[in-house]
């Protein structure tokens, strides 16, 4: 596996830390739409999500319709926990 950014790493453990962020999935006016049910991370960018969703990291955890239009809750995976508990392991070892 190819290391990870700063960028990637920093949102990858916002969302360890109990974040989520919901999209609108539905093809309208709000699609790509996003916001923060709780927090928000200190920096958040649509490429740097996309990638860790592309590398399993990321997964969505449940989907609601509201007014007709999809909203989709992504959060952490068990990959990207693994892959964080493995990045603390190696730190450990140095």
């Amino acid at each position: 596996m190819k290391k990870l950014s700063q960028h990637q790493l920093l949102l990858l453990r916002f969302f360890a830390n109990g974040g989520a962020v919901v999209f609108c999935t539905s093809v309208s006016s709000q699609l790509g739409t996003y916001h923060f049910p709780s927090t928000k991370p200190e920096k958040f960018s649509k490429t740097i999500f996309f990638s860790l969703t592309r590398f399993g990291f990321i997964k969505e955890e449940n989907e609601e319709i509201e007014f007709g239009i999809r909203w989709s809750k992504f959060g952490i995976s068990e990959r990207g926990l693994s892959f964080l508990d493995s990045l603390e392991d190696d730190n450990e070892k140095i």
